[in-house]
């Protein structure tokens, strides 16, 4: 057998994942480029490869069909399937797996460090500091704002957990609520249209699929009040990122954080804005996240290789 690490960095949080592929015997196959594959890449490695740990790059039909002929799992580390052609890889006889619970809380506390960041300035503040300006920019308790929760799943479930401290007014909507959680925890669920309207600031955590491609529209944007903020730690194609540059341009957005983006890495207007935070997609990037993420990856290659059922299969549809 021969795995293909192709996601990087792979291991370095903890040695476990390497640990147990080493102990089956088979080839491990490392990611040659070093870095995060492109498109025109994924394909140039996956030739005799038998299980893939990937990472978020594109697993197209054009990619795998001519070019992975024996792959049996694609294994992918994190929880978005949104790169991955699902029904190519089954089509191939090839099982998908993903880790949907490891990365959950790193990406929620990346979301309220960004509420903070956007309502007191701090990247603002930082970048006058270094400019020798030291300006002291007035911002905005959490607890003054009404803060929108955009899909209440498993991130969004804890950002709405780790808010209580604040004190903030929070409003949630999803399209299928889990009742449980909402009674227990005193949820406020509003509809969407609701939600744009009377919020703050909105953080975005819907999963990428066909209908929710550019669900924050020009639309949805111009709902929302003037000054009020916008967060994605989802995926980046949910956001159309010309009308929030545009609502920005014209100052009816006040800030906005994005950790994910329609074209990654990214390269565009949002760069050169001083109210608008961007990272690079590092919402995982936690050491826990990580070490979770790779070993719980990993474990589901192995036992797809050994003829055993997956503990984390892909859903029948993303």
């Amino acid at each position: 057998m021969r795995v293909l690490l192709a996601t990087y960095p792979f291991g370095i949080a903890d040695p476990a994942p390497r640990a147990l592929l080493r102990s089956t015997g088979w080839e491990i196959v490392e990611n040659p480029f070093k870095r995060r594959l492109k498109k025109g890449e994924v394909e140039s490695i996956l030739k005799d490869i038998d299980g893939v740990i990937a990472g978020t790059e594109p697993y197209t039909r054009e990619a795998l069909a001519p070019h992975a002929g024996k792959l049996k799992v694609l294994a992918r580390v994190g929880i978005g399937l949104d790169s991955v052609d699902i029904p190519a890889c089954r089509n191939m006889g090839a099982m998908v797996t993903y880790t949907p619970d490891a990365p959950s809380q790193g990406v929620a506390e990346l979301t309220v460090c960004q509420m903070l960041n956007l309502a007191r300035h701090i990247h603002e503040s930082d970048r006058s500091v270094r400019e020798g300006a030291w300006n002291r920019v007035v911002g905005y308790l959490l607890g003054e704002l009404t803060i929108g929760i955009l899909g209440l799943g498993r991130i969004g479930k804890i950002v709405h957990r780790l808010l209580k401290p604040f004190e903030c007014e929070v409003l949630a909507c999803d399209i299928a609520p889990d009742m449980d959680f909402v009674k227990a925890n005193g949820v406020q669920l509003v509809d969407v249209n609701e939600l744009f309207s009377r919020c703050d600031l909105v953080t975005v955590h819907i999963p990428m699929n066909k209908s929710n491609r550019h669900f924050i529209d020009r639309d949805r944007i111009a709902r929302m009040r003037t000054g009020a903020m916008l967060i994605n730690t989802s995926r980046g194609p949910v956001l159309d990122e010309a009308a929030l540059t545009d609502a920005l341009l014209q100052n009816h957005l006040a800030g906005a954080a994005l950790d994910v983006f329609e074209r990654e890495p990214y390269e565009g207007p949002l760069a050169k804005m001083d109210n608008v935070v961007l990272t690079a997609h590092m919402g995982a990037s936690a050491n826990r996240c990580r070490k979770d993420m790779e070993y719980q990856a990993t474990e589901d290659c192995v036992r797809v290789l050994q003829g055993q059922a997956p503990l984390r299969p892909a859903p029948e549809e993303e």
